[in-house]
């Protein structure tokens, strides 16, 4: 699934989009934008990125369809609140989510969340970074780890 969704990726790429808003997520966007800003992306490197995020969190974490279904449905509800009236486009809000999913699971815990930090407030001052949906994405993915953790570690005993 994660290899279809990543060919889809950059097949998206070959369309001409001119006006982001009619693919982007924003304040006020209807459903068909909410459901498909994850596929599009600016440029190749922007797709090259997310992609390689993507498949990398997906093959060595060994994540479940289930989880990546969970990732879609998390980047596509982003409450209004946080959307600014710019349209974001791109696969990094699940890539977040994934990152915060995994987050019980990394060995060295401390240096993997501050280099997962870095990398969101270098998105505050990045140009064209939506960094405020990184950050609630990632949070939201910490929650599922942990809710995750604690179901794993009640089901041990």
């Amino acid at each position: 699934v994660s290899l279809i969704l990543s060919s889809l990726i950059f097949c998206l790429l070959l369309t001409d989009v001119t006006d982001w808003a009619n693919v982007g997520i924003y304040k006020n966007c209807n459903v068909a934008c909410r459901l498909s800003y994850s596929f599009f992306h600016a440029n190749l490197l922007h797709a090259l990125l997310n992609v390689w995020c993507f498949l990398s969190v997906v093959f060595f974490f060994n994540v479940s369809i289930y989880r990546l279904l969970l990732s879609f449905l998390v980047a596509i509800t982003i409450p209004t609140f946080l959307l600014s009236t710019t349209a974001t486009i791109g696969l990094s809000a699940v890539v977040y989510f994934l990152f915060g999913s995994i987050s019980f699971s990394v060995k060295d815990k401390l240096r993997y969340h501050f280099w997962i930090f870095l990398y969101i407030a270098i998105g505050f001052f990045a140009p064209n970074t939506n960094a405020i949906i990184h950050l609630y994405c990632y949070l939201v993915g910490i929650v599922f780890a942990f809710l995750n953790n604690l179901k794993t570690r009640k089901n041990a005993h």
